[in-house]
């Protein structure tokens, strides 16, 4: 999750990370996914999470910075998730150990319903965020994928930057 780039700190009044399971937090984390950020308006992300605009606009000076940590927080699970993969499966050969992952990092995207949100709205939100927050926060796809190349010991045979741009490829395309 992105951390200090909303006016609280953290979304602490709507989602907190590990109580998804909680009604109110997962409408509040869901709500994003269920919306085109272009065309959600913050009375309906407050009234599909259940709380005030009050209370969003103690957290978010936008709803764009909402739909961006959602983006963020979305990431760092899936990045986990593969982390998590790779860890497992290192007794495996490259091949199967890199489709491993990427199976699970896509199927974990299908599984939070993330795929269209990532493919409908990201272009559209770092366009919108200040450029600011962007250079505080965000990272690429293409930097997390090289990073667990390279901390995996996995070398592919055309380079880390063309494995990195066809690996994220898939992932869209899914």
């Amino acid at each position: 999750m992105v951390k200090n780039f909303n006016k609280g700190g953290n979304a602490n009044g709507l989602f907190r990370r590990g109580e998804r399971s909680h009604p109110r937090n997962a409408a509040a984390r869901g709500a994003p996914l269920r919306r085109h950020a272009g065309a959600a308006s913050v009375e309906q992300l407050t009234e599909a999470a259940g709380i005030s605009k009050g209370l969003f606009y103690k957290y978010f000076a936008s709803k764009e910075l909402l739909f961006f940590e959602v983006l963020e927080d979305i990431h760092s699970e899936v990045y986990q998730v593969a982390e998590q993969a790779l860890e497992e499966g290192k007794d495996l050969p490259p091949d199967e150990r890199i489709a491993n992952v990427l199976l699970t990092a896509c199927s974990r995207l299908s599984e939070i319903g993330a795929m269209k949100f990532i493919e409908e709205d990201s272009a559209y939100l770092l366009r919108r965020i200040p450029a600011q927050v962007k250079a505080e926060h965000y990272h690429s796809d293409e930097v997390h994928i090289r990073d667990l190349l390279e901390e995996s010991g996995l070398t592919p045979r055309g380079g880390i930057a063309l494995a990195a741009a066809t690996i994220r490829g898939l992932i869209l395309t899914v």
